[in-house]
């Protein structure tokens, strides 16, 4: 296989090393399908980004973790438009980028500003699934049933990807839940992954954990796309009286980092959900 080019990027930090780590390959025109799920599965990220050419947009990407493709995440799509502007590929000065991806064209701005670059991705509208019961849920998690909310349930919710939404009562409790693949990961689920968060008091809106199925990173640091679905539920159901707010991830696997989310629409109809940060560019080089 030839060599292609490489960037590691920390995406959704300022700082390198913090934020959820994403491998972008450009040019991966010529690569399968089987070898990019190769090489994702030897980086052992999160998530690694292909770069195509698209007919439809300014650029045609894949996502795939150690061991599936994803329809859409967030911090890859950060850290690509971060490594086409990096690289060349994109004029500095360009304000909006366009990137086709199995969930649709997703359009993503970008603003310079006094921390840095803020890459703010808009993820689609909202679908809300299936509703799971908090006690089973809780136990899934190893927490009480009073850690729990009932109200809202928990609840399948996808912006592009399904994930498991679970909304614990306090920072204890999160900080109390157990990743049990078991458990958390039967044959028969509608979701992908299980993102579980709480309130907290300022400058953060909430406090967040994400856990993967089996075979990947057991833990994901920073997740945009769940942080999207997460924003839009939170808002549906009155958790947070606001539509534009930041969730802090990543402090459980010392890698904090931060999403800005931004809610389109109203509480009961949801347009868009927009999610954005940083990124930081730690290493380049080819695979």
């Amino acid at each position: 296989m030839p060599a292609y080019e490489l960037y590691r990027v920390s995406a959704f930090t300022v700082q390198a090393l913090e934020g959820n780590p994403a491998a972008v390959v450009l040019d991966a025109d010529a690569l399968t399908a089987t070898a990019m799920q190769a090489i994702a599965r030897e980086l052992n990220l999160s998530e690694t980004a292909f770069v195509l050419r698209s007919e439809r947009a300014d650029a045609r990407v894949r996502y795939f973790t150690p061991i599936e493709e994803m329809p859409l995440a967030g911090h890859p799509t950060l850290a690509t438009v971060h490594v086409l502007r990096e690289s060349g590929r994109i004029a500095r000065d360009a304000e909006q980028v366009t990137l086709e991806m199995p969930a649709g064209i997703i359009p993503v701005r970008i603003a310079p500003d006094a921390h840095g670059v803020r890459y703010t991705m808009r993820q689609p509208a909202p679908a809300f699934a299936r509703v799971y019961d908090p006690e089973r849920v809780a136990h899934m998690l190893h927490l009480s049933a009073e850690d729990v909310l009932a109200g809202p349930a928990p609840q399948t919710v996808s912006t592009g990807a399904p994930m498991l939404m679970v909304a614990l009562r306090s920072v204890r409790a999160l900080d109390a839940a157990a990743r049990d693949p078991a458990a958390l990961f039967p044959a028969e689920r509608d979701y992908m992954s299980v993102h579980l968060f709480t309130r907290t008091n300022e400058p953060h809106a909430f406090l967040a954990r994400h856990f993967s199925p089996p075979g990947d990173v057991p833990e994901d640091p920073v997740t945009g796309s769940a942080c999207g679905a997460m924003a839009a539920y939170a808002y549906r159901y009155g958790l947070v009286d606001r539509p534009a707010f930041t969730v802090l991830q990543g402090t459980h696997v010392h890698r904090p980092g931060i999403v800005y989310a931004h809610v389109l629409g109203t509480p009961n109809v949801t347009t868009g959900v927009e999610i954005g940060g940083y990124a930081v560019t730690t290493s380049h080089g080819t695979t």
